[in-house]
C-alpha cells in the first residue's frame, strides 16, 4: 500500500494487467514539455506544491505523476490531494504551471514495471488498444503515462501504467 494519496478511481473490470476504471473528478497541476527526458517540468510543479503558489501553501505529494502524450508536446502533471476535489487548489506563482480539472471518466489501463522507455510505452499502447477493442470499447483522447515511484526506486520495482479514456460502441 502506497503512503501517498492517489487519483480516485474504482475498478470496473480487471483482466491480468489490464483494467477498466471509473475515475472521479480531480485536479492536476500541469506543465507542457517537449520530451519525457529531464525533469524541468517536474521541478516546476514540485516548486508549486512546495509553496510557490498564491497562498504559499505546501501541498502533499500524491501519485501518480501523469504524462499526457500529445502529438505536439507532452504534459507532466501532479494529481492534487482530494481536499481539492470540489475547490481548485491555489493559483501557481509560475505562469508555466496550469491547474487542470479532470472530469469523471471511464479509462482503460495496462500496468507494467521497469523503466518507462519510448519502446515500452509504444508497445503497451498497442497492447491496450487491442484489448479495449476486444472489449467493444473505443479509445478517446490521448494516451497518458502514469508513474507511481520516485526515480531512486530500482526499475524492477517501479509501477507504471498506460491509460486512455474509453467510450462504449454505439
Amino acid at each position: 500500500m502506497s503512503k501517498y494519496e492517489t487519483a480516485p478511481y474504482k475498478v470496473v473490470e480487471k483482466e491480468g494487467s489490464f483494467e477498466i476504471r471509473q475515475y472521479d473528478a480531480f485536479y492536476t497541476a500541469a506543465v507542457e514539455e517537449d520530451t519525457l527526458e529531464g525533469s524541468y517540468g517536474f521541478r516546476q510543479i514540485f516548486d508549486y506544491i512546495s509553496g510557490s503558489n498564491e497562498d504559499q501553501t505546501k501541498i502533499s505529494m500524491t501519485t501518480p505523476v501523469f504524462n499526457e502524450m500529445k502529438e505536439e508536446h507532452i504534459t507532466t502533471e501532479f494529481v492534487m490531494p482530494s481536499k481539492y476535489s470540489d475547490d481548485a487548489p491555489p493559483n501557481p506563482s509560475s505562469p508555466r504551471v496550469k491547474i487542470r480539472r479532470n472530469e469523471p471518466r471511464l479509462t482503460a489501463s495496462v500496468t507494467f514495471s521497469g523503466s518507462a522507455t519510448e519502446k515500452k510505452i509504444k508497445d503497451h499502447e498497442k497492447e491496450l488498444l487491442v484489448w479495449i477493442r476486444k472489449k467493444g470499447l473505443n479509445p478517446s483522447g490521448n494516451f497518458r503515462l502514469a508513474r507511481y515511484n520516485p526515480p531512486f526506486i530500482p526499475p524492477i520495482f517501479r509501477r507504471n501504467e498506460i491509460l486512455i479514456d474509453v467510450q462504449t460502441q454505439r
